[in-house]
């Protein structure tokens, strides 16, 4: 009898085989279980591989069936065979041909598996259970492959239940729980953003895969400089490898997904993708090309039009399907010369997903951009539930410990580190503290006077005319300094220590 490890959070099927275990790589199994009887009738366990966190889950169900003696794994398709996709692939035929480390560390990796899984036992798993890789076949010829493999053998040892997977516990501190902004000027630089709110924020809860996860509702991140043809992904230049292939932040694999995220079909063993839906999308007497048809027709029309909008959601599939489009609407906004993208995510895996869907849409963005002869403008991503699961907090915390918490903060300046909505100048005159408010071309806005700081901090605070928040602590530290000098009769210049001996 076969028995599964969480199958209430981890999606397999059960065939009436006995001895062969059957994986895809990013392929959906269900769809290939439902349309193969002789899957169906050969295969004891059938599942998908998408991430390298995956391989623990393998290892555990084989652990808990040693009656299976051959794991076939079969990645064929466009997404299978990008960078990204063939991450958990690669790890599993390390784990096969070089074996594992007494620690755990998959050998010529710095990959560790779970440490509640018993190495001895795995390496009795490896001995014991043949592993066939058969990308190389189309589906047919690895239905004609399994049909010929008859192989029945007696289970190679007991069933072992390994110990449930123990993670860090990490704090979630108080917020107020909807509507976040992350800006940035590279989607790296924003991602990185968005990631430390969820692990500093979000709430822990479950999903309908049986599994944690921290989740913020409404983040909306919006990135202004990101040229899709020379990705910048300088920021992760010193971080680990391991990491930079399970977040995708790599220009080979990023270029790849173009490909997919671009073409309006989709690939071997994939019902849709984005590029599908949006340029392939099923009406009833025809396709419709979205992007061609709706968008660029609808600016052509008319550059101020708010129409440009497209979906992938197809009510009548997808409402009863248990993998709807997460990226769900995509609009174009033309602003001043520049062609804005504006795109709805449901749900949104932030560290395993999120970087390469936004490159996507970069790319889509900049390619229509030129089109229609505008300049490019900024992407926007509203990220309706932007979560982080459970098996990705360790990664996640280690980062933002790196890259944030544990790091020396930068010291706000307003040479290098512009505030889009402008800058203050701030001098004494006629008794009081003046704020001189200015755009970002030097353009007068507004002016401000008063006799303390906190006057002054208050009325800003009140007009909401700074955007970020370490520019508005700079301006607060320089407005107590200007009303020390104001009250001690000292000499005051913005940016610039106080000369107590200055009076």
């Amino acid at each position: 009898m076969v028995s599964l490890y969480q199958p209430e959070k981890y999606k397999v099927f059960l065939g009436s085989g006995k001895s062969l275990g059957f994986c895809t790589v990013w392929n959906e199994a269900e769809s290939l279980f439902n349309k193969s009887k002789i899957l169906r009738e050969k295969t004891a366990i059938l599942g998908t591989l998408y991430s390298r966190s995956g391989v623990n889950i393998i290892l555990r169900n084989l652990a808990l069936n040693p009656q299976i003696r051959k794991f076939f794994l079969w990645g064929s398709g466009g997404l299978s065979n990008t960078q990204f996709g063939v991450m958990g692939k690669s790890l599993i035929e390390k784990i096969w041909k070089d074996g594992m480390e007494d620690d755990g560390t998959v050998k010529g990796t710095k990959f560790k598996i779970e440490k509640e899984i018993n190495v001895e036992v795995l390496k009795k798993i490896i001995s014991n259970v043949e592993f066939v890789d058969i990308s190389n076949l189309s589906f047919e010829e690895v239905e004609k492959y399994l049909e010929n493999n008859n192989e029945t053998s007696a289970p190679y040892m007991e069933p072992v239940r390994f110990p449930e997977a123990v993670l860090e516990k990490i704090e979630t501190f108080p917020s107020e729980e909807v509507g976040w902004l992350a800006r940035g000027n590279t989607i790296l630089e924003t991602w990185l953003r968005v990631v430390e709110r969820i692990m500093r924020y979000g709430l822990i809860k479950g999903t309908q895969y049986g599994y944690q996860q921290r989740e913020l509702i409404g983040v909306t991140w919006v990135i202004d400089g990101e040229n899709p043809d020379s990705p910048d992904l300088s920021s992760a230049s010193d971080w680990p490898e391991e990491l930079i292939k399970v977040i995708g932040a790599t220009e080979k694999y990023i270029k790849e997904y173009y490909s997919v995220f671009l073409s309006p079909e989709p690939p071997a063993g994939i019902s849709y993708t984005y590029g599908n839906r949006l340029m392939n999308y099923p009406l009833k007497d025809r396709k419709l090309d979205q992007i061609e048809e709706v968008i660029i027709k609808q600016l052509k029309d008319s550059p101020d039009s708010r129409r440009a909008v497209a979906t992938t959601l197809v009510p009548e599939v997808d409402a009863f399907s248990k993998e709807p489009p997460c990226i769900t609407q995509l609009q174009a906004l033309q602003s001043s010369g520049r062609l804005h993208f504006l795109a709805t995510v449901r749900s949104h895996d932030i560290f395993k997903a999120a970087i390469p869907n936004a490159f996507g849409l970069r790319i889509l963005q900049k390619r229509v951009t030129e089109k229609l002869g505008f300049e490019l403008g900024q992407l926007q991503i509203t990220s309706q539930s932007a979560h982080i699961y459970e098996q990705d907090w360790d990664n996640a915390n280690q980062l933002m410990k790196c890259v944030f918490w544990e790091r020396k903060p930068k010291t706000f300046n307003e040479n290098t580190q512009n505030d889009p909505r402008g800058y203050m100048i701030i001098n004494l005159e006629r008794g009081k503290i003046n704020v001189n408010f200015r755009g970002p071309q030097g353009e007068k806005l507004m002016n401000l006077e008063g006799e303390t700081a906190r006057e002054l901090m208050s009325k800003i605070a009140q007009l909401d005319i700074l955007s970020r928040s370490d520019h508005l602590l700079d301006i607060g530290a320089e407005l107590q300094k200007a009303e020390i000098a104001l009250k001690g009769g000292l000499n005051y210049s913005q940016d610039k220590l106080l000369n107590l001996n200055s009076k």
